[in-house]
């Protein structure tokens, strides 16, 4: 992080010499015009360029043909734009934000970046960089077909400030059906985290010598934010509100002890790889088990595999009923070049149209209500039909929305070397106490029971 602000101070610090360079060599003004000389035409700005440029970090297989789908709808109503994507490889966004703070704060936003809703924004938000968009919101009707928990996490100080794309779901444990079959094992009855190391026990003994896969750093924070919320609902609501702050909190303990256990059935080459190389395994049956967000289900579209004959999902382990949320969303930045164009991106992106053309492939739902369901795989259908009866609905700290960001940063650090070192006690530590060091920035207050 301290290489990423050294970037920002030189380059603030250039932005202001160029100011004053330029300023200093500014020609002497003109005398005022007397009646003997003509006044000066004003001249006119340099008209807006039909033009439109776009973050985002959708670089897997899966990913780039949701988002390619997307594009494909703004660009049919508006052909004359010229659209420039652009990738930034790094899942779930921890290598693209950095770029758009720099970008951001040295006044060339792109016209829409991706982002997460809730915490992630509250920066860009509290610098003054975003541009409020409730007339936009009331011109597309947003409010009668956005559910009340998804249009929370848009609004800043009761104003909106982004518009969703979608609505992911964290919680789910990914397996390869054949796999679980030839081994006599219902995924059904995978509801605690016993019975689940049983089954991973079960597939050891058979010659599966890691059961679970995992990826890199955040994909591990994540598995570990989805035992988190295993614990109960109170602990978790408890946790993102920062209220987490003894090291030897029984449940917290529990979480790490649980972690650890799980970590004994990864594939120890976890660092190495990227989410998706690790749902590749599930796909191809080097692995039986993966947690990661329905995201992964773009993975298993692309390689053109079925759900429930092919490969299935089941809720993490002790929450049954619960639905952790990660939501994209784009925003409105401030001083854009192209205004024009970035207020017509929002517009696709919440569109009917844009989200069932983006989700479908995605692997997430609509955020709107009014989607066409029949539109979307048997996974998602499953998944709109849990988003309705859900029980609780809990914000992802890992995927920017649940947190302060310094939060989620340090929650990576402090479990990739947890996975190393397997501390219970050096985890828990760490955790809490920087928790009470940053207990000012814990500005949102959950209530999600």
């Amino acid at each position: 992080m301290r290489g990423k602000w050294k970037v920002l101070l030189v380059l603030v610090s250039l932005l202001a010499i160029t100011a004053m360079i330029a300023s200093c060599a500014a020609p002497t003004p003109s005398p005022t015009p007397t009646a003997t000389s003509p006044t000066p035409t004003p001249t006119s700005p340099p008209p807006e360029v039909n033009a439109l440029t776009v973050y985002h970090w959708w670089t897997s297989g899966g990913e780039k043909a949701a988002i390619d789908a997307l594009v494909k709808v703004f660009a049919t109503k508006y052909p004359d734009v010229a659209i420039m994507q652009t990738p930034v490889t790094g899942g779930a966004g921890f290598t693209m934000m950095g770029i758009i703070k720099t970008l951001v704060l040295a006044g060339d936003a792109p016209d829409a970046f991706q982002m997460h809703a809730g915490y992630e924004g509250k920066p860009y938000f509290d610098a003054g960089l975003l541009d409020p968009i409730d007339d936009l919101w009331k011109e597309e009707g947003l409010e009668a077909v956005i559910p009340e928990v998804v249009r929370h996490m848009c609004q800043f100080d009761g104003h909106y400030y982004s518009v969703p794309v979608n609505i992911h779901r964290v919680n789910v444990v990914w397996y390869n059906k054949s796999l679980l079959d030839k081994n006599g094992i219902d995924p059904t009855t995978l509801t605690t985290w016993d019975a689940f190391f049983a089954a991973c026990d079960k597939l050891k003994a058979a010659g599966v010598q890691y059961p679970i896969q995992m990826g890199e750093a955040w994909t591990a924070a994540h598995a570990f934010e989805q035992i988190v919320a295993s614990m109960g609902i109170d602990f978790y609501q408890d946790w993102i509100n920062g209220k987490i702050t003894a090291a030897d909190d029984p449940k917290l303990t529990q979480a790490l002890e649980i972690f650890k256990k799980y970590l004994s059935y990864v594939n120890p080459d976890h660092a190495a790889l990227t989410w998706d190389d690790a749902t590749k395994r599930i796909i191809t049956g080097e692995g039986a088990f993966n947690i990661m967000g329905d995201w992964a289900n773009g993975e298993f579209y692309v390689a053109k595999m079925t759900y429930g004959e092919d490969y299935g999902t089941f809720a993490v382990p002790g929450t049954e009923g619960m639905y952790g949320l990660c939501i994209d969303v784009f925003q409105h930045p401030k001083g854009v070049k192209h205004p024009t164009n970035s207020l017509r991106w929002l517009k696709v992106v919440a569109s009917k149209e844009g989200q069932d053309a983006f989700n479908p492939i995605k692997g997430s739902i609509a955020a709107r209500t009014d989607a066409d369901i029949s539109k979307y795989g048997p996974y998602q259908q499953s998944a709109i039909a849990d988003f309705k009866v859900a029980k609780y609905m809990f914000p992802s700290v890992v995927h920017g929305s649940g947190a302060p960001e310094s939060f989620k940063v340090k929650l990576s650090d402090i479990i990739s070397g947890f996975t190393t070192d397997l501390d219970v006690n050096k985890a828990a530590q760490a955790l809490t106490s920087y928790t009470k060091e940053i207990s000012g920035e814990y500005t949102i207050q959950w209530s999600i029971k």
